[in-house]
């Protein structure tokens, strides 16, 4: 039985680029007639040879006079492992039950980060409120970086005690102790950092220069995951977003030092909701990068998501009530979709405590209820929101920083809220 470790240690790696083709194209039931279409091959034979091989590298193989069950075991190591490939059907025709899998669905924005990864110099911001579904787009863009046969290292400042937090020259050399640990490459800190230079930035850039990332042969994609912590820090959150510009645009020229900085692609990762107390001018990394909003889910991806589910039992109209109470909030609907596994749970019986003291989604509801009473002057403002029986038109400062909390949707100028289920909850609370 191949375990995770062994599993993570021969796909990202040992497979050939042609041997990743034809396998994400076999995981999702393509027959080989297909497969040898979509990827020009010559013959049938060379399609089968391929998955042969794959199946060989992680110790499948046919007895004699078997055909296809080292192909049922190697689909089977997919559903468990790396579920997201595996096609609905697959796994349905192997006997695997998708209640127990991890639920994703791939949207427009991935394979725009999968593109923009391979590119020199990358810079990719993932930013949207919290429950969004952030971690899991990193989680595959970081699959594809070690297709390609990138390094990877993920640092989240969440890890960064309260006294480092509160002195810039502490964090940012924490910044690079802690990215030499991950790249498990001797600290030698102490000997590039120089008070002389005029700046704690100059000092981070000339240890990552000159020591950290000088001998790298393979780009290396770094994750800045929680990077709204450092954003709430009105003190040096200006400084912090200059020296990662300059790092994006140390990319861009034709020097010495661009070719280091071509080699690094860097995913920076913050929740939105900080923003509710910054200046809407001052948006962190304005302009900066591809930037991606992670958008609510289309009633298309809402249904994909039922199917993963089984709930293929809901009808048009249930669908219907369960898209005008959640929206497409990835959170909501998840949560929603794992009540109605549970025993006795029925679509009525969810929508009828949803917004009460009940709910399954209270610990969240009520964390923005606390963030809301932290602003009474947006939590008035968001009062009448929720309580209007028509769109409300409020000031660009304030459906800024509400639609930064994930509360309200925009259309044209018109401010809603952003589901019924906080318009019924926050309409009696606030």
């Amino acid at each position: 039985m191949t375990t995770q470790q062994e599993f993570d240690a021969i796909y990202p790696t040992k497979l050939t680029p042609k041997q990743h083709q034809v396998i994400k194209l076999f995981l999702q039931g393509h027959s080989e007639e297909a497969i040898l279409k979509s990827l020009g091959v010559n013959n049938t034979s060379s399609i089968r040879h391929h998955i042969t091989n794959i199946c060989k590298k992680f110790g499948f193989q046919n007895e004699e006079g078997e055909h296809y069950r080292q192909r049922n075991e190697l689909i089977l190591l997919f559903a468990k492992y790396k579920p997201e490939l595996v096609s609905e059907f697959l796994k349905e025709s192997c006997g695997i039950c998708p209640d127990h899998l991890p639920k994703y669905v791939e949207r427009d924005w991935d394979s725009k980060c999968y593109a923009k990864i391979l590119e020199n110099g990358a810079l990719i911001r993932i930013k949207a409120p919290q429950k969004m579904g952030k971690t899991l787009l990193v989680d595959r863009i970081l699959d594809r970086a070690l297709q390609e046969g990138y390094k990877t290292a993920l640092l989240s400042f969440e890890e960064a005690d309260s006294e480092v937090l509160g002195d810039y020259r502490k964090l940012l050399q924490w910044l690079c102790v802690t990215l030499s640990d991950l790249l498990d490459i001797e600290n030698k800190l102490g000997e590039y950092w120089d008070d002389t230079l005029g700046g704690i930035n100059p000092n981070v850039t000339k240890y990552l220069e000159r020591y950290l990332f000088k001998e790298f042969c393979q780009p290396l994609v770094l994750v800045l995951e929680k990077v709204d912590i450092v954003f709430e820090k009105a003190s040096f959150n200006v400084d912090f977003c200059r020296l990662l510009r300059s790092w994006n645009d140390a990319a861009k020229r034709s020097d010495r030092r661009a070719a280091i900085w071509k080699k690094i692609r860097l995913i920076v990762v913050h929740a939105t909701e900080v923003y509710s107390s910054l200046d809407i001018n001052s948006s962190p990394l304005a302009g900066v990068g591809l930037t991606v909003p992670l958008p609510d889910f289309t009633l298309e991806e809402v249904q994909q998501l039922a199917r993963q589910y089984r709930h293929h039992w809901l009808s048009a109209d249930e669908m219907k009530q369960l898209a005008v109470m959640f929206g497409g909030y990835p959170y909501l609907v998840q949560t929603a979709f794992a009540y109605l596994q549970t025993p006795q749970s029925s679509l009525t019986k969810l929508l009828e405590i949803s917004p009460t003291e009940q709910s399954p989604f209270i610990n969240h509801l009520r964390e923005l209820l606390g963030k809301l009473e932290l602003c009474p002057e947006l939590a008035e403002v968001y009062r009448e929101v929720v309580t209007k029986n028509q769109p409300a038109r409020l000031a660009t400062n304030q459906i800024f920083k509400l639609e930064s909390m994930g509360l309200v949707r925009v259309e044209h100028n018109d401010c809603f809220p952003r589901c019924d289920l906080y318009r019924q909850y926050f309409s009696v609370r606030l």
